[in-house]
Order: structure tokens, then C-alpha cells, then sequence
């Protein structure tokens, strides 16, 4: 409580502080003022920010932290009396002396509370730790945050917060000065530093650019200066209307309607949202200058200090973008050794041992961090080889000897390809298939693990589930840090991945070379492959582009291309008679579909996207069908379905809007798992869940009042982990 006393009192005397300077008797104070207020309220938000800490975590005792803040709290009411006292003294001290003592003490205070901030978290982690536990077992190693590179960014990220938040504290002087006629206001509405401002972050692939824009973006000072914050990520060719549509997705929710809109509607609307708002819009990974063209006249100038940070490998695009760009810098050795030691030794320092082995994998660990060349990126992965090769010092010494003599230029590279060369065999179709996704796309990981089951890619277990192999190859690929998490489920599950640019690389290349995937977009016209990746918004799919093709070669077709509209039109061609995975999700069909698509009886993985009626689609022919996900593109349209799709004799998963929701078959169905949406009506007969007693998840979609014993069977659902219930309207 002590702790906590003490950083509520100095809230209130650096508010007093701030309320003070605030008055007439310091409006000429400048830019200096301009500082002081600025750092004043840097040390306000990180002093609110631990008073929340602590009332959380009233029931530990923070004994040093207790006396390192009364220390404080002494230190901000000795500065802030000794400034009193030079104010009264008038012309003996100039105004500017008087701001500069007191914004150095300040700033030289904010340091400290960081380190007190340091302390807790340290503190904290301590006593949240259980001693029975296995802190360092596969699978919470691959969920920890350190698998995102933070060694030695600090003070990176300190300076871009700082540079992009500066105007955040400037509102309150401007408007003293606006009030107190000291100047007009117009020349400070002109001032250079008040308009939209591009940040461009430069460095070479792998240097850690986007890891450090992510930290700057979800800084609290960052969170406090602006009105909206959008992120989106971009391609080597990118779509200017998805782009649009992912920013406006950040800042208010959407509908899939919004297709349907043009490309100046959607500007508009995004144009709109941002008008009159201080706004910070992420860019990440823009290519070319011609990219920047296209979109920057969608950015309205508020006059507000509003800012554009975006990052970028080439130096040229930066230029463009900014006479001011911000390189990333490499990393020293000593960080990239830290980075290695927590990953590989699960410890940031390693003390010396006596074991010989472990000596002189140290010795290599430490060469092979200097060959590194400062890209976190490269330690990052060695370090997920070198954690999964524990037990081989020859793959050590193999690793290092590759990396000798490797210009900087093709490290990276060299060490992508050695990583991939050392994946075990069952991991190498999991791994090439990422390359099928579009670059820096966000994959939900359930979709991911369907499509792995349906392709055959898994090793049946006596004890797990398909699904449960597929997540442990999952989470081995998290751990040799090939795959990235990029969001956590409530349960603490991998809910969505990625994969690094340079990583999808080798993905696409290993792919590409062993024949397994063709990548169709305006660049590259379609050829046989197992894998067909559609990412362009022309319609690829067609006999004659596959006439000498063997029905033996395609496996596979998934659509990423968007704004794609097809009316009823023939899909079946005998090149694709053996299709296990047909993904058109993205695809807006306006009719219903063909009805050949039944004719695809090895289908195991089927996605589409359509309105009108599907009565005569004769599901129950896919007999191989493993996951189906059928929805309607427009809210607008419903879509109509057969009530008999659970018949499916081996069907896993199934995803269909809630208007088409299913009833509970009559016969035991031990392999569902998923299943939205089932619907539950007060007429109908109590539904009876011992017919799909592995269920794991369930959307139930109820019509009319139900009587409270009407779910009751929900009981024999011993799996489930996820249940959802909506209502008729």
C-alpha cells in the first residue's frame, strides 16, 4: 500500500506541476516549455501506468520499489520547490535557465522510474513463477513473447516514440498562446512540425524493422497521442483497395459489403474517418515509390500533428518518402548473443561450465553470432536450428563451417537454406505449404491445420488427433522460429501465424523447385503443379490453361485474388478429377455454384463463398468431404442450404451461416468437431449432443423462447472448449 501511496502523491504534484506551468507567468517560455510540458506528461502517463500495476498487485510486497519511490517522490518535490523558488526570484535567473534545470532534473526522474518499471516486471515474473512447473517445455516456449526480437531496440524505440509523439503535448501551449495573443495562430497552424509527417524506417531485410515499428506502434506514449491507429501490411505488389479496406478495418468495424463498394467510395469513407482526427497510419513494408503515389492522397492534412511511419528495405524509397528517414542499426554482438543465449540456453548470460561439449558449443555459438553480421533475424533462426539440434555438436560444427566465408550480403540466405536443410523430413510439406499463402498474409490457424489434414500431410498417433499432430508440427516450427505467432487465443492457443518475407522465400522457392506449387498472378501465367496458389483478380482457372496437364498433377486450388465475381460457369475439368482441396472463399460467386463441383469425389477441404440457393447441390456425393465452410458473401442475399449436410459420412468441420443452420444427425457422428451453425427452435424435439460426442466447438443459433431444459444434453459434450449462442432477431 506503501508503494502505492506514494506514486499516487506524486500523480498529483506532477499534475500540479503541469497546471502550474500552464499559467500566463510562463507563456514565454518557447520551445523550452514546449519540452518541459512534453516530458511532464511523458512522467504523468508512466507514473499512471505503474499506479495500475501496483493495484493490481496489492498482495505483493514491493520492498525496494517502496523505497526507490519515496526516493522520488522526494526528488519531484525538491525540484518543483526549488523551481518555485527561482520564479520568485525573477530577473536573476532567465526563463529558459529556469525551464532547462527543471526539464534535465525531469528527464533524469523519467529514467529512473523506467528502471523502477524494469524492477516490477522482474519482481512480478519471480513470484508468478510455480517451482513444479516445467517453465522451458516445447510447447510454452514456442508461445513466449521473446520469440519476437526485442534485444537492444530499447533505445530505438525511445527515440521514434519520441520523434512521432512530439506534438501530442503541444496542443495545450498552443491554445495559451492562441488565448494570450502572443502570436497569431495561423503561424503555428503553419509550422512544418504540426503537418503530416512520414517516418520512413530503413534497413535491410531481417534487421528487425518491423519488429521495432510493432514495439513503437503499441507504446503507451504512442496509444495516448493519438485519436486512431491503422496498421496495414503491404506486398511487393500491392492492391490499393485492400489496402484501403485493411485501414479502415483498424479503425471502425466493416462488413463484407464493403467489396462491393468502388475504389473511390472506399477512399472516401477512409478519408472521412481520419478527417479532423490526429491519426497514425502503419505502413509496413512498402517497395516502391510508385506504392507511396497511389495512396498518399488518401490521407487528409488535419494540421494536427498527425504521422505516417512505414518501413521499408530500399533506400532510395525511403529518400522519397522523407529527407529524414530513421536506419535501423545493426546489432552489436553482445545483443545478438543475448538474443541467442535466451533462446538456445534459456538464459540471456551463460556461466561458465565444465562440461566439455558444452564448452565448445558455446565457443561455436559465439562464432556463429559474429557471422551474423547485426541481423537479428539470422540469430533468430540459427537459434531455433541450434535449440532443436541440442544434442548434435557435429550439426554445430556443420552449421558454423557453412557460414564461413559467406558474404553479408547472402547471409541471411545461407542461413534460411541451412535451417530448411536441417527440417525433418515430416515437417518440409508443412513448411513448403506456407509458401501457397500470399506473402505476409495473417493464416488463422485452424484454417491452416484443415488444409494440413485434408493434403495428408500428417503422421497418424495412436493417442492424438489429426488436428492435435498438426499442432504439434506447428508449434516445432514455432520453436526453430521458421513461423511466427502473430495472435494468441483466450486460452492461450496459437489462434493466427506468419512467416517472414524472407522466410516466405524459401518457401516459395523450395516449393516451386520440386514441382509442388505454381504461384498464378498478372506476372506469371499458370502451369501443372500440385499446388495451385490463385493471387490475381483474372480468372485462371480453365481447360485450356491445363489441356496437356495429367489428372494426377493437381491437388489443389486456393484463391487469394480479390474482387472476383463469377456467375454459374463450368469448374470440372478432368485435369481436376483427383482435387482434394478446392478453396474459393474469396471468390463471390452471384449463383449458387456449378453443380460438376459434386463430381470432385475426393474433395476433403471445400471453401466457398456465394448467395442464392444451394438445394441442389448434392453434397452427401463429396463422400471424402473432412471440412466444408459455405457462406454468403452479402448480408443482404442469404443463402440457402440443405439441412443434410451433416450426412457427410467423414465430416470434421463445418461452417455455414447461421440462417442455414443444420440439425443434429441421426446417427452417432464420432469424428465432427466443429460445427457452426446448429439451429435450436422451442418446436423442435430437444436436441440430443450423445450424437457428436467429440465435438470441440459449437455455434448454436436459437428461434424463440426455450424452456431451461431444452439444452440440457449439452452436458454430454465432455470436450468442448468453445460454445457460442445467438439469437433470432
Amino acid at each position: 500500500m506503501q508503494a502505492l501511496d506514494a506514486v499516487t502523491t506524486l500523480i498529483k504534484i506532477v499534475e500540479a506541476a503541469e497546471q502550474d506551468l500552464m499559467k500566463p507567468k510562463h507563456h514565454a517560455g518557447g520551445i523550452m516549455m514546449v519540452s518541459l510540458l512534453e516530458t511532464i506528461e511523458l512522467l504523468s502517463a508512466k507514473l499512471c501506468i505503474l499506479q495500475a500495476f501496483l493495484e493490481e498487485e496489492l498482495n505483493i510486497e514491493y520492498e525496494t520499489i517502496m523505497r526507490q519511490y519515496c526516493d522520488l517522490e522526494d526528488e519531484v518535490v525538491r525540484i518543483y520547490d526549488e523551481y518555485e523558488i527561482r520564479s520568485k526570484l525573477g530577473p536573476i535567473y532567465s526563463k529558459a535557465n529556469k525551464c532547462e534545470h527543471l526539464l534535465v532534473t525531469l528527464r533524469v526522474i523519467v529514467r529512473k522510474i523506467e528502471e523502477v518499471e524494469e524492477l516490477m516486471l522482474k519482481i512480478k515474473k519471480e513470484t508468478d513463477l510455480d517451482p513444479d512447473d516445467e517453465v522451458w517445455d516445447t510447447y510454452q516456449s514456442a508461445l513466449e513473447p521473446e520469440n519476437e526480437v526485442i534485444v537492444g531496440f530499447h533505445t530505438e524505440i525511445e527515440t521514434i516514440v519520441n520523434r512521432l509523439c512530439y506534438l501530442h503535448f503541444m496542443r495545450s501551449v498552443f491554445t495559451i498562446l492562441r488565448n494570450s495573443n502572443i502570436h497569431k495562430f495561423r503561424k503555428y497552424v503553419e509550422n512544418p512540425v504540426l503537418k503530416l509527417q512520414v517516418i520512413p524506417l530503413v534497413g535491410e531485410g531481417g534487421i528487425g524493422k518491423t519488429t521495432l515499428a510493432k514495439r513503437v506502434y503499441g507504446h503507451s506514449t504512442t496509444i495516448a497521442s493519438f485519436h486512431i491507429r491503422a496498421w496495414v501490411v503491404l506486398t511487393q505488389f500491392p492492391n490499393l483497395k485492400e489496402i484501403l479496406i485493411g485501414l479502415l478495418r483498424c479503425i471502425s468495424p466493416i462488413t463484407s459489403e464493403i467489396y462491393t463498394l468502388d475504389h473511390a467510395q472506399i477512399a472516401e469513407q477512409l478519408c472521412t474517418s481520419l478527417m479532423g482526427k490526429k491519426y497514425l497510419i502503419f505502413l509496413d513494408d512498402i517497395w516502391t515509390t510508385a506504392a507511396w503515389d497511389a495512396m498518399k492522397g488518401h490521407f487528409p492534412e488535419n494540421f494536427n500533428g498527425s504521422r505516417i511511419l512505414v518501413t521499408t528495405r530500399f533506400k532510395e524509397v525511403s529518400e522519397y518518402l522523407s529527407t529524414n528517414p530513421y536506419q535501423v542499426k545493426y546489432q552489436s554482438v553482445e545483443n545478438l548473443w543475448e538474443l541467442l543465449s535466451r533462446k538456445v540456453f534459456r538464459q540471456s548470460r551463460v556461466q561458465p561450465v565444465d562440461n566439455g561439449d558444452m564448452r565448445s558449443k558455446l565457443r561455436i555459438a559465439n562464432r556463429i553470432v559474429y557471422r551474423c553480421s547485426g541481423l537479428p533475424l539470422g540469430v533468430v533462426v540459427i537459434a531455433g536450428l541450434l535449440a532443436a539440434t541440442k544434442e548434435s555438436l557435429q550439426i554445430w560444427r556443420d552449421v558454423e563451417e557453412s557460414l564461413d566465408g559467406v558474404e553479408n550480403e547472402n547471409r541471411i540466405s545461407k542461413i534460411l537454406s541451412l535451417s530448411y536443410n536441417y527440417l525433418p523430413p515430416h515437417l518440409k510439406p508443412c513448411f513448403h505449404y506456407f509458401g501457397v499463402f500470399p506473402e505476409d498474409n495473417v493464416i488463422p490457424v485452424k484454417r491452416l491445420i484443415n488444409l494440413w489434414v485434408a493434403e495428408r500431410f500428417l503422421m497418424p498417433h495412436k493417442n492424438m488427433s489429426l488436428e492435435e499432430v498438426a499442432e504439434s508440427y506447428l508449434h516445432d516450427l514455432i520453436n526453430r522460429n521458421l513461423v511466427r505467432i502473430n495472435e494468441l487465443s483466450i486460452d492461450g492457443k496459437v489462434k493466427s501465424c506468419n512467416i517472414h518475407d524472407r522466410v516466405h522465400e524459401v518457401c516459395v522457392r523450395e516449393a516451386i523447385n520440386g514441382n509442388t506449387l505454381c504461384i498464378t498472378n498478372d506476372n506469371h501465367a499458370p502451369k501443372a503443379s500440385h499446388w495451385l496458389s490463385c493471387q490475381t483478380s483474372h480468372w485462371p482457372i480453365t481447360q485450356a490453361s491445363y489441356v496437356n496437364c495429367r489428372p494426377d498433377e493437381i491437388h489443389s486450388i486456393l484463391w487469394f485474388g480479390k474482387d472476383v465475381y463469377r456467375s454459374k460457369c463450368r469448374l470440372v475439368y478432368p485435369c481436376l478429377k483427383l482435387l482434394r482441396v478446392l478453396d474459393l472463399s474469396f471468390v463471390k460467386w452471384s449463383r449458387g455454384m456449378p453443380g460438376e463441383i459434386t463430381y470432385l469425389v475426393h474433395l476433403r477441404y471445400l471453401s466457398l463463398s456465394t448467395i442464392g440457393s444451394l438445394y441442389e447441390l448434392q453434397f452427401l456425393k463429396l463422400k471424402n468431404l473432412l471440412t466444408l465452410i459455405v457462406t454468403s458473401w452479402m448480408e443482404k442475399c442469404p443463402l440457402q442450404l440443405p439441412c443434410d449436410i451433416l450426412g457427410l459420412p467423414q465430416l470434421r468441420h463445418l461452417h455455414v451461416d447461421k440462417r442455414c443452420s443444420q440439425y443434429l444427425p441421426c446417427l452417432v457422428k464420432k469424428d465432427l468437431q466443429t460445427l457452426y451453425w446448429l439451429k435450436v427452435a422451442n418446436s423442435d424435439e430437444k436436441p440430443n449432443f450423445r450424437m457428436v460426442p467429440n465435438l470441440m466447438e459449437l455455434g448454436i443459433y436459437i428461434e424463440g423462447q426455450l424452456a431451461p431444459s431444452h439444452l440440457g444434453s449439452l452436458v454430454y459434450l465432455h470436450l468442448l472448449e468453445k460454445l457460442k449462442l445467438s439469437t433470432k432477431p
